[in-house]
């Protein structure tokens, strides 16, 4: 991992987005070396789902007024912890969130904001059946937690994760700007606007750059969302994904009758691979411990464990792959470190800090 790496892109959207506060999304990469570098940014801000990344976060010395909690449904004990650390920003999309959160209410100014539903053209994963309600809900449910003792201060969305299409962001803006009106019409002050994530990075090709993203945002603040002077972006992959590599080790090789070659490498789905199945392919470069004559081959890949699900992608290597070679997995900086287990007995993936070695990510290209 390259924590350096990871401070350059957040300052990238940052600087896509003068006017807005670009919060890390903690659940991307949580590893401390990410998120001590991050908190040395001035003004930087963090988006978080849990308890355990408001206290990740307060060990790297990010007070509460520097995150947003933006999980929608949260457990009551959550809450409270995120609250006794100076958390006081919450999103939400129902009547029981209003309840667990109006606990608090008596204790801090609870400033909330409702997320809402929105198009996903050009997201790879949508979001928008887990999360959101509709814009005459919103302006009901922000009246409500109003009502509550809290202070409804804005509205978020999510156009689905790895968004490869700017204009998704404009079709948010024109989604919600009813309910936001409506909300002002109502007396309700709203000043904050999440635009969530859905920031892209460049597994397989190009993909949008973050001031691509801002030249549909920007010309639209003014008349969607009209007061909004707190402008939120939870840029994931942005500023997370080129921040790492994998390098995995074959232990195993062997032709199936049906004449696929399989590689078995040290580390696969389990190792937080896990989305590879839904469409996110980091590129695959062989790294040979001695020099080979040119032979394409085409290799199944999977994972050391015992699982059926434990399998990878095809691979084309421009040399025959032997046990002891290695393969390198470009962009695996967002989830993989968060989610690896050490089911069926394998470690978790090291990690080792490209910075403190010397390493520049963009020279690790293995032989092709």
């Amino acid at each position: 991992m390259s924590p350096a790496r990871a401070v350059a892109n957040y300052q990238s959207i940052q600087r896509a987005f003068p006017n807005a506060h670009v919060c890390y999304t903690v659940k991307s990469n949580a590893h401390p070396s990410i998120l001590a570098a991050l908190a040395t940014l001035e003004n930087a801000w963090f988006e978080v789902a849990s308890a355990g990344e408001v206290l990740a976060l307060a060990a790297c010395g990010v007070r509460g007024e520097r995150i947003l909690y933006s999980n929608p449904v949260k457990q009551a004990s959550h809450i409270k912890i995120a609250v006794d650390h100076g958390v006081t920003c919450f999103s939400f999309d129902s009547e029981a969130e209003i309840e667990k959160l109006a606990v608090h209410a008596d204790r801090a100014e609870i400033e909330v904001y409702c997320r809402m539903t929105v198009p996903h053209a050009g997201a790879l994963w949508p979001l928008t059946h887990k999360f959101g309600v509709e814009p005459r809900r919103a302006v009901d449910l922000l009246k409500l937690a109003r009502g509550r003792g809290l202070k409804p201060v804005g509205l978020a969305f999510h156009v689905g994760s790895q968004c490869v299409r700017p204009e998704t962001w404009g079709d948010a803006l024109r989604t919600i700007a009813p309910a936001w009106h409506e909300a002002q019409d109502a007396g309700l002050d709203l000043d904050l606007l999440d635009l969530g994530g859905g920031f892209s990075a460049p597994y397989t090709g190009p993909v949008p750059p973050p001031s691509a993203i801002a030249a549909v945002v920007n010309p639209l603040l003014a008349d969607m969302a009209p007061g909004a002077k707190r402008i939120m972006l939870e840029p994931v992959r942005g500023v997370s994904a080129t921040a790492g590599d994998m390098i995995l080790e074959v232990v195993g090789v062997a032709e199936r009758p049906d004449g696929q070659t399989w590689l078995y490498l040290d580390g696969g789905y389990f190792s937080g691979l896990y989305e590879i199945p839904d469409g996110i392919r980091p590129a695959a470069r062989p790294i040979t411990r001695d020099t080979r004559p040119a032979r394409m081959q085409t290799y199944r890949l999977a994972g050391p464990t015992c699982d059926s699900i434990d399998k990878l992608f095809e691979m084309r290597s421009p040399v025959e792959m032997k046990v002891g070679d290695r393969l390198l997995l470009k962009m695996c900086g967002s989830y993989v470190y968060g989610v690896g287990s050490p089911f069926n007995g394998f470690e978790v993936p090291a990690v080792l800090n490209a910075d403190t070695l010397g390493m520049d990510l963009d020279e690790l290209t293995g032989i092709c």
